[in-house]
């Protein structure tokens, strides 16, 4: 079986951008602007009281929808502004834009696209697959088998091991806040053997997907080359 989606879990856009500079001259009314987001866009959750405006804690809005769009979260920070929705990065990232281009537009908001000088998505989905993880590399099969031989000896109860995860990311101590690492596990509270995964990227949504497509297909290949070897 070829890689098929099964649901995408989260697609965030994260923008770096303070909102001093999104209101230089402190001419825009924070609340004000509430409202018209809440009338604009429906959110079922909004901030009401004083406490409610804490950017170093995150400004919230729940519960949205711009179209056919479903925006299930927002949260404005001092430094940025994170958007979530459950269809794609691009999507988050468009409301991000229309949103600020109609804020500057009608109530004085200083926003430019220009202003997003860095970036960064979490795109978060769930898929079935039946050559990934168990078939990475002969080696790690070997460092499996192994396991589920020698650990139930000690254990007293049959175990099978197999490769369970993979995590390719950066040194963190060269960056504070930076992307996220890619990931690929087994779906939470899924058997092995229903080969349903789980991966996180720090990519558009439909670029992590291509690039799993594209992993997979590389294992499958890397697989043959070695059958036909042996």
């Amino acid at each position: 079986m070829n890689m098929e989606l099964a649901a995408i879990i989260l697609a965030r856009y994260f923008v770096f951008i303070e909102t001093v500079e999104l209101n230089p001259r402190g001419r825009a009314f924070f609340p004000e602007l509430v409202t018209a987001l809440v009338n604009r866009y429906g959110f079922v959750k909004f901030p009401q009281k004083p406490e409610d405006y804490d950017e170093t804690k995150g400004v919230m809005f729940q519960g949205g929808r711009m179209g056919n769009v479903t925006v299930a979260q927002i949260q404005v920070f001092n430094h940025a502004t994170v958007v979530d929705t459950a269809s794609s990065t691009d999507d988050s990232e468009r409301f991000f834009n229309e949103a600020l281009t109609w804020l500057s537009k009608d109530f004085g908001t200083a926003y430019r696209p220009e202003m997003v000088r860095r970036k960064t998505y979490v795109s978060q989905i769930s898929f079935h697959s039946d050559i990934l993880l168990p078939k990475l590399h002969p080696a790690i099969n070997k460092l499996a088998d192994h396991l589920s031989a020698r650990v139930p000896e000690y254990f007293m109860q049959p175990l099978k091991y197999q490769p369970s995860g993979l995590i390719v990311g950066y040194d963190p101590q060269t960056v504070k806040t930076g992307p996220s690492a890619f990931t690929i596990e087994p779906r939470a509270d899924s058997l092995f053997e229903e080969h349903k995964y789980f991966s996180s990227a720090p990519l558009p949504t439909n670029e992590h997907i291509a690039l799993l497509e594209q992993f997979e297909k590389d294992v499958n290949d890397f697989n043959a080359r070695v059958a036909f070897r042996s």
